[in-house]
């Protein structure tokens, strides 16, 4: 009797679970619907909505720093402008999270997810040079010239440097 009374208790968890599961992915597709919050208010208060927007997002798929990173305030609502003009619609959670999905599918996120690894580890010259492949894949010349690789590595491999990762001297940089 006590198996009996043990496969019905595992029965009435999984059945929650389920349930679960099915009412958030419901949540999830309702959301893609909805307008994000940062879309119905000023600049100022858009700002301060966009955070508790992306939060809803994280609710239903993965949102890494990197996503947060590359898909910042200026880009979505870019994004977002770009759609109301070329299709007359309003941008929906649904278009932010198709942005995400393309997002992390492409070669700038790739490129973007190694260089925040490589600036974890001690400075030394291959992960530099890796950083500046990568650097020169993803970003522009314009903004290549405006970071001033030249000063940056002169600073990264001064002695008094030795033995520091990448990002304890790169967030001295201004």
């Amino acid at each position: 009797m006590k198996l009996k009374s043990f496969y019905s208790w595992i029965s009435a968890i999984v059945l929650v679970f389920i349930t679960t599961a099915v009412q958030g992915q419901q949540n999830c597709d309702s959301l893609k619907k909805e307008i994000p919050s940062f879309c119905k208010v000023l600049d100022d208060d858009a700002r301060l909505e966009f955070p508790k927007d992306y939060a809803k997002i994280a609710a239903c798929m993965e949102i890494d720093s990197v996503t947060e990173m590359l898909l910042g305030y200026d880009m979505v609502k870019m994004k977002a402008l770009q759609l109301q003009k070329v299709k007359n619609r309003l941008f929906t959670y649904g278009d932010w999270m198709d942005m995400v999905v393309e997002l992390k599918t492409s070669k700038e996120y790739r490129n973007a997810v190694q260089m925040m690894a490589l600036i974890q580890h001690k400075i030394n010259r291959a992960d530099w040079d890796q950083m500046l492949k990568l650097m020169k894949e993803s970003l522009l010349p314009i903004h290549l010239e405006a970071l001033e690789l030249d000063k940056v590595e002169k600073m990264l491999f001064d002695p008094k440097n030795k033995g520091k990762k990448f990002i304890e001297v790169m967030e001295h940089i201004k």
